[in-house]
């Protein structure tokens, strides 16, 4: 189980076995340190990651760098299109790669499934100093057991894209409508987000104010803003919670703004391009999308556009998930796998992969740095991501588990959206259609009848 006690007591354990007890962190070098092997023939290591391919090939400078360096390793690098399909493919018994990336909510099956190493003591041994360059939430997500399971890397948080053309907040404050206050921090509440999507909808020249997903995903942020639920038990969860009385609220607030007369992309418009297509032709106000978007988005010429945190209901509130680099529990080749992890996540590495412009860095160094913020480039509230990043809700629920999810109840959250909606009648169907979903997903979670008993059998007479 995790804990925040045991998260901070690998956090004290880890800062001074780096550090040396008493060196400053800031002082301290993030330059791994080399295990003492040799060998007469190079060590084979293999590399996983996942992502688009302009990501990958992000991910592919770092690796690159580092087999170009180091004459005694040789370096394969395994790649997936999505997380979900790296996670199938490893439950289908594909061997994990030594070192790969993996997402926060995943974690739980690769314990279970045992297929990860504890790195915080291999890190410590090659003076990785964490210090104050890594938020407590990081480090925590990916804490259990007194152990730092593997190393926090990158986020995701969610937020909104907006065409500042379509969405012109200094001129709407002229007319004395109401607009976010602080474009830096990104906050703004349901009835300032309501005028904006207002202002945006043009359904007479084809301009929509919003796409917003039809997934868990795309309504979960309010749910949590709200105070409300989503799954009935965070720890383990046995259905989603839609319709449960905590969240009457947010669907009396948000779900009058989301079906307005052209707030939303229509089936039609659907057909004919997806949201991020209109959004580049700049017939779109808003868009959901984490940074993976940024690069995309700069090559659109004559598209002006920025980014601001999702609204919030009683609190600012995202989703999104923590990526880590973690470590085969079956490598061979322990030391060596520990001295590229120790790479991978320097600052040197990070800041190269940062400056593609795909990530959002848990370093927060990086993340603070013109290798992340790239002020002569769109976004200009870059911050935003960052910022988000604190207040990051990560679903508890595995990646393949939520692709599953949302094919079966997509179909009910776009019914939610349109106007008239029965809330009761189709919140109500959404968790029930959950339920058969997430009892796979305990049962896969929970040891076999047959396993327990060999075990506890296992004296024998």
């Amino acid at each position: 189980m995790r804990t925040v006690a045991g998260a901070i007591a690998v956090i004290g354990a880890l800062v001074l076995s780096g550090c040396g007890g008493g060196d400053h962190p800031a002082k301290r070098s993030h330059a791994p340190r080399p295990s003492a092997t040799a060998s007469a023939e190079p060590t084979a290591l293999t590399v996983g990651f996942y992502g688009t391919a302009d990501e990958i090939a992000a991910y592919k400078q770092a690796v690159d760098n580092y087999d170009a360096a180091q004459q005694s390793v040789t370096l394969t690098l395994e790649t997936w299109p999505t997380a979900a399909a790296m996670m199938t493919d490893l439950a289908a018994g594909k061997p994990a790669p030594d070192v790969f990336l993996a997402g926060r909510g995943d974690l739980d099956v690769l314990e279970q499934d045992k297929l990860i190493s504890p790195v915080d003591e291999l890190l410590a041994a090659r003076n990785v100093d964490l210090g104050d360059a890594y938020s407590r939430e990081a480090l925590e997500a990916f804490s259990a057991d007194r152990h730092l399971t593997c190393m926090p890397y990158a986020a995701t948080p969610q937020v909104i894209y907006y065409n500042t053309d379509l969405i012109d907040f200094t001129t709407m404050k002229a007319e004395g409508l109401a607009t976010p206050g602080n474009l830096d921090s990104g906050r703004w509440t349901v009835p300032t987000f309501a005028a904006a999507v207002e202002w945006a909808s043009r359904p007479a020249t084809g301009e929509r104010a919003l796409s917003l997903p039809t997934s868990v995903e795309g309504l979960a942020p309010y749910l949590y803003s709200g105070k409300g639920k989503v799954v009935d038990d965070e720890s383990k969860p046995t259905s989603l919670a839609f319709s449960d009385p905590s969240n009457q609220s947010t669907w009396d607030q948000l779900l009058p703004v989301l079906s307005g007369h052209g707030a939303m992309l229509s089936a039609k418009q659907l057909k004919k391009h997806s949201p991020l297509q209109w959004f580049e032709r700049g017939k779109l106000g808003m868009l959901v999308g984490d940074r993976s978007l940024v690069p995309e988005l700069r090559k659109q010429p004559g598209l002006h556009w920025d980014v601001i945190s999702l609204p919030s209901v009683s609190g600012t509130t995202t989703i999104g998930d923590y990526s880590g680099l973690c470590l085969s529990a079956h490598t061979k080749q322990t030391q060596a796998a520990a001295d590229l992890l120790a790479y991978l996540v320097s600052k040197p590495a990070v800041s190269l992969v940062a400056q593609s412009g795909f990530i959002v860095p848990v370093n927060t160094e990086v993340a603070m740095s013109d290798d992340f913020l790239q002020p002569t480039q769109q976004p200009l509230h870059a911050k935003v991501f960052v910022n988000n990043t604190r207040s990051m809700h990560i679903l508890p629920i595995p990646s393949a588990t939520l692709v599953t999810l949302d094919g079966q109840v997509g179909g009910l959250v776009a019914q939610l959206l349109k106007p008239a909606a029965d809330v009761g009648g189709t919140t109500a169907q959404i968790d029930a259609t959950s339920k058969p979903i997430f009892e796979a997903l305990n049962a896969s979670l929970s040891p076999s009848p047959s396993a327990s008993a060999t075990a506890t059998g296992s004296g024998g007479s």
